[in-house]
């Protein structure tokens, strides 16, 4: 008599269980059928609002089990080792092919995109598809990430919506300034001996002026001290800002984006310092502490951020300091419709004892731009404008600045948004925004 195998019938059973999570996104399964050499079923994506179909394919490899146990099971990751033959079959082919394990057991299947997978040389040499099983569950969930293997098949190709509309935080400020600036002529050629007889007459005398041409242009009064004693004070003329913040003039745009630059300089003190090669500004290590925390306001709650962190010789001697690490942002004024905005652009800077620059700064900084994802820049870019926003704003104990000050900017509404698993999903590490933790066998070492 005829027989179904018992091998049958897990298999069937298993492409039962990847066809109810792939109809549960509104898309649609077809099983193969009859011979074929590696392909079990197609998924065909579907707009699910509309129901229209755009020929966007991707080809299912699925693999069955009713093991208690996965290969290579560490309780986190599993293996599923592949044949050369398979390997090549999946990879040289046209259509996204993915590789689905359904695990009978737990009723759950997990996924890989085997082209982006073995795309990896070392991948491709160990012939061995590792899957994660926290991130690699196929369910629902998973929509938007088959979308995007789907969609980069091809120049042009796009996939259904998943998502209608979307906010998006720019990483720019309103500007305000004072509405006076002041000129006069002074005895003083460039800024350098200007600022050196100034510091001769007070110390502390602030840096929102510039020279020029003999001329110096600033937001203080001109005919107060110590400024009187620098420039021809009876010959000052005061004006509005608007003349120089709304001009044409190329020289008195530069001139006024000089001006803004001295003030963003003098706000952001005492807490911050400036490094004059790369432009950063930058936290400073505390005086009596290794290490510094920064409360702020972030996008729902307060939260605190470790600003400045002492990394230790993990190898060598743990208690013996590396360098430190510095949140900074670097900044750029600009001028869109009319309105002055300036762009903040989160980084760090690395000093070696706390307080002058390391030497390995530059091999740092690019360490950690490789595996920085959005919603890390993104966390470092809210508290920046925490700190803009409220920084020497008026209270019982400090004064107002007053001649630069921040606002937020309103959030850019769009149409047509990409869901977060679309970004997250070409991120190396979506999990971890803070990248509170050692690097290239480094640890930080808490000594506060």
């Amino acid at each position: 008599m005829k027989k179904i195998g018992r091998s049958d019938i897990i298999g069937q059973r298993g492409m039962s269980l990847i066809e109810g999570v792939v109809l549960s996104m509104g898309f649609m399964f077809y099983p193969t059928g009859g011979v074929e050499a590696g392909i079990d079923g197609f998924i065909e994506l579907r707009d699910t609002d509309t129901g229209e179909v755009g020929n966007l394919l991707l080809q299912v490899q699925g693999k069955a089990t009713e093991r208690e146990r996965l290969q290579g099971d560490t309780g986190d990751t599993f293996e599923f080792p592949c044949s050369d033959a398979d390997i090549a079959y999946w990879t040289q082919g046209t259509a996204p092919v993915l590789l689905i394990v359904a695990s009978l057991n737990e009723g759950k299947a997990y996924w890989k995109s085997i082209k982006e997978w073995f795309a990896d040389p070392e991948r491709m040499k160990s012939r061995k598809v590792v899957f994660d099983k926290a991130k690699d569950e196929f369910t629902r969930a998973s929509k938007a990430a088959l979308v995007s293997v789907a969609a980069a098949v091809r120049p042009g190709a796009s996939g259904p919506s998943v998502r209608k509309s979307e906010q998006l935080l720019s990483n720019l400020l309103g500007v305000n300034f004072a509405s006076k600036l002041y000129w006069a002529p002074t005895p003083q050629s460039n800024d350098k001996t200007f600022g050196t007889a100034l510091r001769e007459l007070e110390k502390n005398a602030g840096s929102e002026w510039i020279v020029r041409s003999k001329s110096v242009l600033s937001f203080h009064p001109l005919d107060e001290w110590p400024w009187n004693k620098l420039c021809e004070w009876e010959a000052m003329e005061e004006f509005d800002v608007e003349e120089w913040s709304n001009s044409d003039d190329e020289d008195r745009q530069r001139d006024f984006v000089a001006l803004l630059n001295r003030a963003i300089g003098e706000f952001v003190r005492p807490q911050l310092y400036h490094d004059r090669d790369s432009g950063v500004f930058y936290f400073r290590k505390p005086r009596e502490r290794d290490n510094l925390n920064f409360a702020y306001r972030s996008l729902q709650n307060t939260t605190t951020r470790r600003v400045v962190g002492r990394y230790g010789k993990k190898k060598i001697d743990p208690t013996r300091a590396a360098y430190w690490r510095h949140s900074g942002f670097m900044h750029r004024f600009v001028k869109m419709a009319g309105k002055w905005l300036v762009e903040i652009t989160p980084t760090y800077h690395f000093t070696h004892n706390g307080e002058d620059a390391d030497a390995f700064a530059g091999e740092r900084l690019k360490k950690i731009k490789e595996i920085e994802n959005n919603a890390a820049v993104m966390g470092q870019f809210v508290m920046w404008r925490d700190f803009l926003l409220t920084h020497r704003t008026e209270d019982l104990l400090t004064q107002r600045y007053p001649f630069l000050s921040f606002s937020a900017t309103d959030l850019l509404e769009l149409d047509i948004g990409v869901p977060d698993e679309l970004w997250k999903s070409q991120e190396s590490d979506p999990s971890s925004p803070l990248f509170e933790y050692a690097l290239s066998g480094e640890t930080v070492e808490d000594v506060s």
